[in-house]
């Protein structure tokens, strides 16, 4: 009987294999997101199946169950609107849930009242999205570079800055500070510029500052909402980042 990560590891090389039938998303992912075809399959970006009797002749509805995923599906359509999945991994690469986003407008999911994105059940507050590729790169720099959301994770990798991790929807936790103390001493924030990106990381500053590790906060330039929006809409690239993001003290922001 297969493991409960083996399976949830079938559902994400299913999602995965199944990003090549929808010439939409593709489309979506590569032209208008920037995403290359090399940063879908290394982070293993799927489409969820439109199908969920098919999917379950392949995992479990015990394990689907658990995973919160079968009520993801049932209470929401699930499968109609979060069709880009974005899978999660420990940083020992072991699958532990997904995270389904959907393509609607703000104002097409205030109709239909659903968020932007829906998790399976796993700690966020213990995952750092991105940690187990990115663990090499952040022992070489000596330096994390920490981000908001998927898309600004994926847009800072490609750029060249591997040296990154994503805290996704969740408030950046103490365990996410011990996790990278482990792998290095300098941890360099570049949180969305609105209020709740500030909010954040004035709340990091004062909580962390006099903990033994370095801490930098970098703002984007005014005119700019996040990294993503910085490399994928404004096509900037890496050398143009560390020169237009500067370095602030959250108190002073």
């Amino acid at each position: 009987m297969p493991s409960e990560a083996e399976e949830l590891s079938v559902l994400v090389d299913i999602c995965h294999s199944n990003l090549k039938s929808s010439k939409d998303l593709c489309r979506y992912l590569i032209k208008d997101r920037g995403m290359t075809k090399e940063t879908l399959i290394e982070n293993k970006i799927g489409y969820f199946p439109q199908s969920v009797e098919t999917l379950l002749g392949y995992v479990s509805d015990g394990t689907m169950s658990r995973l919160n995923i079968l009520n993801m599906m049932r209470n929401s359509d699930f499968s109609s609107y979060f069709y880009l999945v974005f899978p999660i991994f420990t940083e020992y690469g072991e699958p532990i849930g997904i995270s389904g986003r959907t393509l609607l407008s703000t104002s097409e999911r205030q109709n239909v009242g659903i968020p932007k994105y829906k998790n399976s059940s796993y700690k966020k507050a213990d995952i750092l999205y991105g940690l187990n590729n990115s663990q090499a790169s952040i022992l070489e720099k000596n330096e994390v570079f920490v981000v908001e959301g998927y898309f600004d994770y994926l847009s800072l990798v490609q750029s060249g800055i591997k040296n990154c991790v994503a805290i996704c929807g969740t408030a950046f936790s103490q365990n996410h500070f011990v996790k990278l103390a482990r792998y290095t001493d300098k941890i360099t924030f570049v949180l969305d510029n609105d209020e709740a990106g500030i909010s954040s990381a004035k709340r990091i500053y004062e909580k962390y500052i006099n903990k033994g590790i370095k801490l930098r906060f970098l703002a984007s330039p005014p005119d700019i909402k996040d990294v993503d929006e910085y490399f994928s809409i404004k096509n900037k690239n890496k050398d143009t980042f560390f020169s237009d993001f500067r370095q602030t003290i959250p108190d002073l922001w």
